[in-house]
């Protein structure tokens, strides 16, 4: 159907030979229009349950419909706020506050010493001079305090200025702290001074004072954060049935992440996510192009199998996004597995298994929670390793089998893991997971149906149904060619026993094999196997019966075409003779003397492509030949078969498949196998063993 459709727009004609020629503009289109569909699709938010936010009165009351165990972001940091409000201002000392005041009071201790022993200076001149000192600033009294003490006293309040100044310092001066300190620094004096000395101290020393411990703002900050770094989350478990908003009542914050958590209420991206959703679909498109681009060449060039992937992976993120948000349960019971088997059946397993890893990412940033990456990928492994051949409906029946018990594994080692105790959300899970399973099974079985129907894909399925003796295609190609039915039988057997022996798929090389030759309908005459007559080439021109022979080729494509055969049997069709020459009528043109030009005799090709189809044109050739072989011995039918594939080498006929040397040689091994069986020598029967019939003529001549 996607095959037929056309496009009149010669820029589209262009467009699409552009995709299919050129590598980068095919990735180009690739990562524009799966990055453009996945990001709609994980953008697109679906319309929440509820839309109540915090501080709005409720309309109405709201039920648990579930169990769920969450962190509560809002009681978290209520924790951490409390946990940082408790830590105290970091404070550090700054040496070099003391160092300098002690460097002040000795040069004051000094300049006074100086001033009180000038004996050329009367009382008030050396009042006057204190008075001018720079390095303390001292009032007329304390001033006339020092002057009158005894040289005895002074020397006392000088020699303990420094260690009381010491003293002060060492518990530490805050800027709160300042005055309280200077209030008291007549303390920190010996009590046995009088009170001038302790006046005269205190005022030095006070003048002095100043704050050395000051608030470290870095460790401040460190020790805080710390402190809330060490906030174990709290863990706030909603019953089922429990009531989380009621009516007319405000609702809180604790209330809303409630709904979250159960799936009642989502809120759209802002615009900076919805950039980052977009880079993220863009970056995963272009992995998956990369990847499938240089693994699985086979299905990139296929434009209906990347449409079925870009559709696939659709399909992933829009359920993931349909469903993961608030991480319901309802995530639990998608069939997410079912895209990976079908895709395996249809597309290739490495097509699968990337596509499924591109999805399993994107439920991933969708919910934030590696459980789910785990759920979406781990069941889809073991669903493709079940039916990686899908010849059977058991296949899928096993492979939803295995993606519920894939399901149930990964449930039961995250609870075990997360030490979850709520006993009927694990039990709500497990029931999600066998669903799940079955889902993926029964989906992945009508999915391959349906989708191999659609994009024109072929199943084993279908090619069982093109083998059915019963086709109408192979009952008039019993009926009106018996002699090539036969023979399309026995290269049948030949290409499926070859196949299995190099791995290829043996199911396509034998229905292959079946409708190779259906373009001898046409002119079943012309066809010695179908001949039970004259020959007609006999009275025709070595041209014109290698036009009639070759004529099969273009014969049979239509019929394939009359009769919807897929891609891979009608590819056949062509390659079995590939482009080769009609060998005995050219060399029948040249023993006449007609010096032909070998291009005309040429069976139009292409050449196989497909190990299948290479396979295909080897046995139909070994077949042939070794049936024309006068004597059947295991020595000719060996010889027979090494020549017809060493010819079809020497013609280039296979470079265009990936057989390779060895496939060969295994492929020679099943011919002979196969043919012995058939051509092997049978025992004749004695004469005395078979009882002669007498004859009429016998009866008469012993009845007289």
């Amino acid at each position: 159907m996607i095959r037929r459709l056309q496009v009149s727009d010669p820029r589209f004609a262009r467009l699409r030979a552009a995709v299919r020629t050129d590598p980068r503009v095919r990735a180009t289109v690739f990562v524009l229009i799966a990055g453009v569909l996945t990001a709609v699709a994980l953008i697109v938010a679906p319309p929440a349950t509820v839309t109540y936010s915090v501080g709005e009165v409720a309309k109405g009351a709201i039920r648990a419909p579930r169990s769920v165990s969450f962190v509560s972001e809002s009681l978290t940091e209520a924790e951490r706020n409390k946990a940082e409000a408790a830590v105290p201002k970091q404070v550090a000392t700054d040496p070099s506050i003391l160092t300098s005041a002690t460097g002040r009071v000795q040069a004051a201790a000094t300049a006074i010493g100086r001033i009180r022993s000038d004996a050329a200076q009367q009382r008030d001149q050396k009042i006057a001079a204190l008075l001018r000192i720079p390095e303390v600033a001292l009032t007329p009294a304390i001033a006339t305090d020092i002057i009158d003490m005894t040289q005895p006293e002074w020397d006392q309040v000088a020699a303990s200025l420094d260690g009381a100044l010491r003293t002060l310092y060492a518990q530490g001066i805050r800027a709160e702290q300042l005055e309280a300190v200077r209030a008291d620094a007549a303390k920190a004096l010996p009590a046995g001074w009088t009170e001038r000395q302790k006046r005269a101290g205190a005022e030095i020393v006070k003048q002095n004072l100043n704050v050395n411990v000051k608030v470290d703002e870095l460790a401040t900050s460190l020790a805080r954060q710390d402190a809330r770094n060490g906030v174990t989350p709290v863990q706030v478990q909603v019953i089922a049935g429990e009531a989380v908003v009621r009516t007319d009542e405000v609702v809180t914050t604790l209330e809303v992440e409630k709904l979250r958590a159960l799936g009642l209420a989502n809120e759209s991206n802002d615009w900076r996510g919805a950039i980052g959703l977009l880079l993220w679909a863009g970056l995963i498109a272009g992995v998956l192009a990369l990847f499938l681009e240089r693994y699985a060449t086979e299905a990139w060039l296929e434009d209906r199998k990347m449409i079925l992937v870009i559709l696939s992976l659709v399909a992933i993120t829009a359920a993931g996004r349909a469903l993961v948000p608030g991480h319901t349960i309802a995530v639990y019971f998608a069939p997410f597995a079912a895209i990976a088997m079908m895709l395996t059946v249809l597309v290739g397993g490495r097509t699968a298994l990337a596509t499924q890893i591109e999805g399993a990412l994107h439920v991933g940033i969708m919910s934030s929670h590696v459980e789910l990456v785990a759920y979406v990928l781990v069941p889809a492994l073991l669903g493709m390793a079940a039916v990686r051949r899908a010849t059977t409906a058991r296949e899928f029946a096993i492979g939803a089998v295995a993606v519920a018990g894939g399901a149930v594994g990964v449930i039961l080692s995250f609870v075990l893991v997360n030490r979850a105790a709520d006993v009927l959300g694990v039990a709500q899970l497990l029931a999600g997971a066998l669903v799940s399973g079955l889902g993926s099974g029964l989906l992945a079985f009508a999915g391959m149906a349906i989708l191999g129907h659609v994009f024109g894909i072929s199943t084993v399925f279908e090619l069982r149904e093109l083998g059915d003796p019963n086709h109408p295609l192979l009952r008039q190609l019993l009926l009106r060619t018996p002699g090539t039915y036969h023979h399309s039988l026995l290269v049948g057997n030949l290409a499926e026993r070859a196949a299995e022996v190099i791995g290829a798929d043996p199911l396509v090389a034998r229905v292959g094999a079946y409708y190779h030759d259906i373009g001898k309908m046409r002119n079943p005459s012309a066809f010695i196997e179908n001949q039970t007559g004259t020959n007609p080439h006999d009275e025709l021109d070595p041209m014109v019966s290698a036009g009639i022979v070759a004529a099969h080729v273009r014969d049979g494509l239509s019929l394939a075409d009359r009769y919807h055969l897929p891609p891979m049997i009608r590819e056949m069709i062509p390659a079995h003779h590939g482009t080769s020459v009609v060998k005995y009528f050219y060399q029948l043109a040249q023993q006449r003397g007609q010096n032909p030009e070998e291009a005309a005799f040429h069976y139009p090709g292409p050449r196989p492509r497909t190990k299948e189809a290479a396979i295909v044109m080897l046995a139909d050739g070994t077949e042939a030949s070794v049936r024309s072989l006068a004597e059947k011995k295991p020595e000719t039918i060996r010889a027979m078969v090494e020549r017809i594939v060493a010819d079809r080498m020497a013609e280039g006929q296979l470079l265009d498949c990936e057989l390779t040397l060895r496939d060969i040689e295994r492929v020679k091994d099943a011919f002979c196998e196969l043919l012995l069986g058939v051509y092997h020598e049978r025992i004749p029967y004695p004469e005395d063993r078979i009882a002669r019939i007498p004859s009429a003529t016998d009866q008469a001549a012993s009845d007289r």
